[in-house]
């Protein structure tokens, strides 16, 4: 006999947890995500009706619906559960609208956190679809549409088809580009750091100097400039009578940090865990829809992940500090329930994040969880309990030891009860002690130094910087932080180089012609005030075609501008070489393009001969195998590639060979480099699938002397063996 009831989530990790908690009454399905969406190829809004939206099912979910299909039609009530926030109200719509027919009602269940608790309080409330979130999703949609679909080709004029401009992305591309500038422009001054190791009373400390004739020094302000200068003041330093003027102490108390929100995981996880916000987001994802916990089944362990709200419920607050009272000591617990107040601009639909079950501390669950997983829960969880525990509390002293017209000063810090700290200790940042015993007094100056220093640039951002940037300035919703990233890096307009954010030549070229071209679609501003309509529109107070129409207006009025400096713009995006075109004689020009610099003959379309800008011959001995011309190497798509060098009269392409020969025994094929879709380098066997042995390091042709395997591979910590990883002298 069928169930009474039919859920339908988003993943089967979600449906797992739903099936132990909600009993043999309901039937648990998923949906995979998003089922259908906007057209690919084809603006699909129908502007002059509203902005109506013209969605398709998507491609890879039409089997999924058709099962969906079959086994919804045995149901009289469906259940939407997607996650609570508006995606997952969206996803719910469209579920709702495909599934539709004579007799069957659909309700939509909301859960913070996937516990069995809050699943069947859900399930005993089921409530309407909130159309106002679903508008709000649809409006973001759309408005994405609208400005990739008409903007983007404006950069397949200028620089190249395939290239995409985005509402949110491109504002993101440009807070990295003006960073980049900041840090190009940037002047290093130099000036000169003076230090000094003082004794008074028998005791020795180091100090820096801090006042010239009672100005002060900070840094560079009135600081030495030259070794010259500071050679003048060195002998004057050690003729001086020298006292410690005074020894100050003072207490403070420093509350805890609020539970986390998405953008302050990120930054925590990057800092702390090195985990990239993709990654942080990705393992949160299945902490809160759940793991299989021995001997208790799929729990879920936090609640939802994207979130900007620091809310956290009267519940929740009262759990904690019980737990905090009793496991940890009532002197550790603050005197009153702490409650933070959300940002400005936050959605506040959601509690900061945060252990559904306080009592389940990192210790217990240590062994149960993957250690990544485990790390993160731990700092979520010590977060969270330590924002109900009491403050900090630190002495902090200060002395001040004067020589004729030159002071110098040192500061120390102790902590009197750490309070907080005791259960994060990640929080602290509290300088080294001074000895104790300083008092008031004459002191020896016993050595002075001076050291070179020069003002650094500003830092480029870490992705957890640049969400923090996005945070700080509107841009974006915590649901669209990890997809922003994304996109920079997968379209090519940003590199990460030393865990920093740098633009490429592409991504600098783009966001040049986007800012230049349309400056007002593309300003910071602008963009965090349509987040606030979206978020209106989601409270109920503006329409979805108001909405969408304030972002549509600008956008035509800067679509009609955009046409006249078009081609201003994309001239300055090339210049002439000087070289002519072998196969017409025409002029080369130097363009750039998706995949880097490129000559192109100025006859196009007539002509199409092009090449890359530093394209090399391969220096091995194969030749193109259709027409015997030489191969060179390219940049595409997956990274360096060969090509024939007639191309592309010749369009014969391969992966560049290693010239090692594939180490399975019997196999008989060549190691080849190749790149995977997000860009990183690996190499395999050329008689890939029939042999699938691949390695991620430079294979190279030398047997390895412990346990005889033929290829040893080359590490960024130099040559090892890819079997038993023994490390490997010699090169």
């Amino acid at each position: 006999m069928p169930s009474r009831k039919l859920v339908i989530i988003e993943s089967p990790a979600k449906a797992k947890s739903l099936r132990s908690y909600l009993g043999p009454d309901y039937e648990i399905a998923a949906s995979m995500g998003h089922v259908r969406d906007l057209p690919q190829r084809r603006l699909g809004v129908a502007v002059e009706d509203g902005y109506r939206p013209l969605y398709t099912i998507l491609p890879d979910k039409r089997k999924t619906l058709a099962d969906l299909k079959k086994l919804a039609a045995r149901f009289d009530t469906i259940l939407l559960a997607a996650d609570p926030d508006r995606e997952g109200e969206a996803i719910c719509w469209h579920l709702s609208q495909i599934l539709a027919r004579d007799g069957v009602s659909f309700k939509r269940l909301r859960f913070n956190a996937v516990t069995r608790e809050a699943v069947l309080a859900a399930a005993a409330r089921p409530s309407d679809i909130d159309m106002d979130l679903v508008d709000a999703q649809q409006a973001r949609r759309v408005m994405d549409r609208l400005v990739g679909y008409r903007i983007s080709p404006y950069l397949w004029k200028a620089i190249s088809p395939g290239l995409s401009a985005g509402r949110v992305q491109s504002v993101a591309l440009r807070l990295i580009q003006e960073r980049e500038d900041e840090v190009l422009r940037f002047v290093p001054v130099e000036y000169w750091e003076i230090s000094g190791d003082f004794e008074a009373g028998g005791i020795r400390m180091g100090a820096g100097l801090s006042r010239i004739d009672g100005q002060k020094v900070d840094g560079v302000r009135n600081a030495p400039r030259s070794e010259e200068e500071a050679g003048l003041l060195l002998p004057e330093m050690r003729r001086a009578s020298w006292t410690v003027e005074a020894v100050r102490e003072t207490e403070s108390e420093r509350k805890p940090a609020p539970p986390f929100i998405t953008s302050s995981l990120q930054q925590a996880s990057s800092s702390q865990l090195g985990l990239s916000p993709s990654r942080t987001m990705s393992i949160a994802q299945e902490l809160y829809e759940g793991i299989d916990l021995q001997g208790e089944g799929h729990t879920g362990l936090i609640t939802y992940m994207r979130t900007d709200s620091f809310r956290i419920e009267p519940e929740a607050v009262a759990r904690c500090r019980e737990f905090v009272a009793g496991s940890l000591g009532k002197d550790l617990l603050s005197p009153s329930p702490r409650r933070y107040r959300s940002s400005g601009g936050s959605q506040d639909a959601h509690e900061a994040i945060r252990p559904v079950d306080v009592t389940r501390t990192p210790e217990s669950m240590a062994g149960k969880l993957p250690e990544a997983h485990l790390r993160l829960y731990r700092l979520i969880w010590r977060r969270f309990v330590a924002s109900q525990c009491a403050d900090a509390v630190s002495a902090k002293t200060e002395v001040t030891i004067s020589g004729g017209r030159f002071a110098f000063s040192c500061s120390g810090e102790r902590l009197v009860t750490p309070g907080f700290l005791s259960v994060d200790p990640s929080q602290a940042s509290y300088s080294s002690p001074l000895p104790e015993g300083i008092s008031a007094g004459p002191a020896l100056l016993k050595e002075v130094a001076a050291e070179q220093r020069f003002t650094r640039p500003p830092s480029r951002f870490t992705e957890a910087g640049l969400v923090a940037e996005m945070k700080k300035k509107g841009i974006g919703r915590p649901s669209t932080y990890v997809a922003t990233l994304e996109t920079l890096k997968k379209r090519g307009y940003v590199r990460i180089s030393e865990k920093r954010l740098v633009p490429t030549e592409l991504g600098t070229a783009t966001v040049r012609l986007l800012v230049g071209l349309f400056p007002h679609i593309f300003e910071a501003a602008f963009t965090a005030g349509m987040e606030e309509v979206l978020d209106s529109v989601a409270k109920g107070l503006v329409s979805y075609a108001d909405a969408v129409g304030k972002l549509d207006l600008p956008l035509e009025a800067s679509l009609g501008q955009a046409v006249a400096s078009l081609e201003t713009i994309r001239a300055g995006l090339s210049r002439e070489t000087g070289e002519t075109c072998p196969e017409c004689g025409s002029p080369l020009r130097l363009r750039l393009g998706r995949y880097g610099k490129f000559l192109s003959c100025t006859a196009y379309p007539k002509c199409r001969y092009s090449r890359q800008e530093g394209e090399t011959r391969y220096e091995g001995d194969r030749k193109c195998p259709l027409c015997g011309s030489a191969l060179v190497r390219r940049t595409g798509r997956f990274g360096q590639y060969l090509a024939c060098e007639r191309a592309p009269a010749c369009k014969h392409t391969e992966p560049i060979p290693t010239g090692v020969h594939c180490p399975v025994e019997g196999c008989g094929g060549e190691m080849i480099q190749k790149t995977t879709r997000k860009g990183r380098i690996f190499y395999s066997c050329s008689r890939y699938p029939e042999c699938d042995f691949a390695m991620w390091n430079k294979p190279v042709a030398r047997r390895c002397p412990q346990c005889g395997f033929p290829v040893i591979e080359e590490g960024k910590k130099g040559l090892q063996c890819p079997r038993c990883r023994r490390k490997i002298e010699g090169s």
